[in-house]
């Protein structure tokens, strides 16, 4: 049995090897260290609230990013044209929506109540444990489908430096993924995101520069683009106009839903400083973002061109760009923070995921740990679980990388955004509200997702079945919510209505 993907061209440069090598050292260094700070469920789920503002930044904007970003964003590029922009210059507006929403109540959310989860924020919300086994459901769901985005990037992006088969490539990244993640939790995660940020930024700044210079310029590699596939020069490229606004309104939105984002959140050292998170992730999202617009329509235009033969699989544009048309040292440490991007993510999912299973849905089951080191223990073995889960996706589902991203991202904004988007701004919100938008967010996704992945459902507009999923569970928590009154206005617990009040 073989991953779906296709090998990209192979790096032969000592250099980049090199580069790869010593990062991947470092970050097991990193994993290994951060296991000897980590001495309590909450060391390795919050990190202990001890972090500033630009290490919590680095680490929202890295775990965005993501291989969604670095290897399925220019994929999409190439495969549709510009249609991508409608995600791509979202998302860096999407952070002040997603702060201004969530940072505050997060952060007090934590002071307030004894929680290191997301579920665990729904349960202090609604006191239900039905709405935080839902919630835990959700995220657990779309933690594995977005987890399968991590994996079969870092296996494009390992194969193509290491010239190894595409198992093992995947293997080598799940190896030193697991060790720094099943160790060190989110302490190894923001110590690693804080360095990777910053290079992610500078390293696509450069890239893009490179990318328009050698095609001679964005206009020229447009014009080459327009001539050869005209639709793919427009506003929407050759992406349906729906799906487009959709994919607008899903990301800009949806961000707030995120819970590698959002679950950051908790672990700011002052209140204070939030202010200034949104700004320093957004512009960086924005700096990042160049270079899959870069690549992306680079590689489009060369190949149009006939400079360069089509690829054989769109996810292929980034690892081959930089192999083929950068300096050695570029490419090696871009390559470099591409895996870094994935292994953020992959850290922070793992580990939300493993506190889905070992802590959210046993005590929404009504089970408890005898202590603390037991429930740390059952954290890390629920890790394993998560990646295996994760490798079966990849094996089975085959799928481009950046729209495996949004089926993930789209999975968490419909169950988050509105139980808490909503309702830690909004205090008529009731339990019973928040039940039926979790049953609309859940069952709707599900079934949505079989329909497109087995059946070849879809849309005649072309719209994305999970921004309207995300508007019909939110249509639900309001609908319902002013129908009954269970957890809502005068019944919040006090120091619940002073986050919401905040």
């Amino acid at each position: 049995m073989t991953l779906p993907l296709q090998a990209p061209v192979e790096a032969d440069e000592p250099a980049i090897i090199a580069i790869l090598v010593v990062y991947l050292i470092g970050v097991t260094a990193v994993g290994i260290w951060a296991s000897r700070e980590t001495d309590s469920t909450e060391d390795f789920l919050v990190t202990g609230k001890r972090f500033g503002i630009w290490a919590i930044a680095f680490a929202a904007f890295a775990s965005i990013m993501s291989g969604f970003g670095f290897i399925g964003g220019p994929g999409l590029f190439y495969n549709g044209g510009y249609g991508f922009l409608w995600i791509a210059i979202v998302a860096p507006l999407a952070f002040p929506v997603s702060w201004y929403v969530l940072g505050k109540k997060m952060r007090l959310l934590s002071e307030v109540r004894d929680v290191l989860t997301i579920p665990d924020a729904a349960y202090a919300r609604y006191e239900s444990d039905a709405v935080r086994l839902l919630v835990a459901l959700s995220v657990l769901l779309g933690v594995i489908s977005y987890l399968g985005v991590q994996f079969l990037a870092i296996a494009f992006i390992l194969q193509s430096v290491f010239g190894v088969s595409q198992v093992v490539a995947l293997l080598i990244g799940l190896a030193v993924i697991g060790i720094y993640t099943v160790g060190g939790g989110m302490i190894a995660g923001i110590f690693t995101d804080l360095i990777q940020g910053a290079i992610m930024v500078v390293g696509s700044v450069v890239v893009f520069i490179i990318a328009t210079r050698e095609l001679g310029g964005f206009t020229q590699m447009s014009q080459d683009i327009a001539l050869a596939e005209p639709t793919f020069a427009g506003a929407f490229g050759a992406t349906p106009v729906f799906l487009g606004l959709t994919w607008y309104f899903l990301f800009i939105v949806g961000n707030s839903g995120q819970p590698h984002m959002a679950h950051k959140l908790y672990m700011i050292r002052d209140t204070k400083l939030l202010k200034w998170g949104a700004p320093i992730a957004g512009l960086s999202y924005f700096a990042a973002s160049l270079m899959m617009l870069g690549l992306g329509i680079g590689m489009r235009a060369l190949v149009e061109t006939g400079q360069f033969e089509a690829l054989a699989n769109p996810d292929q544009a980034a690892p081959v760009f930089l192999v083929e048309f950068t300096p050695v040292v570029i490419a090696g440490i871009v390559l470099a923070a591409a895996v870094g991007a994935v292994m953020s993510t992959s850290d922070a999912f793992i580990n939300i995921g493993a506190a889905n299973l070992a802590r959210d849905i046993p005590e929404s089951l009504g089970y408890e740990y005898d202590s603390d080191a037991a429930e740390l223990r059952a954290h890390r073995i629920a890790t394993a679980f998560i990646i295996v889960a994760s490798v079966l996706l990849v094996y089975y589902v085959e799928i481009l990388v950046g729209l495996l991203g949004v089926v993930g991202w789209g999975l968490f904004a419909a169950a988050l955004v509105p139980l808490l988007g909503v309702g830690l701004n909004w205090k008529g919100a009731t339990t019973e509200g928040a039940l039926a938008a979790a049953v609309v967010a859940l069952v709707g996704n599900l079934g949505l997702a079989t329909a497109v992945q087995f059946y070849g459902f879809g849309l005649s507009t072309g719209a994305n079945i999970q921004a309207l999923t995300l508007i019909a569970a939110t249509v639900v928590l309001i609908v319902v919510s002013l129908l009954t009154d269970s957890n809502a206005r005068e019944g919040i617990a006090d120091d619940i209505r002073s986050v919401i009040e905040a």
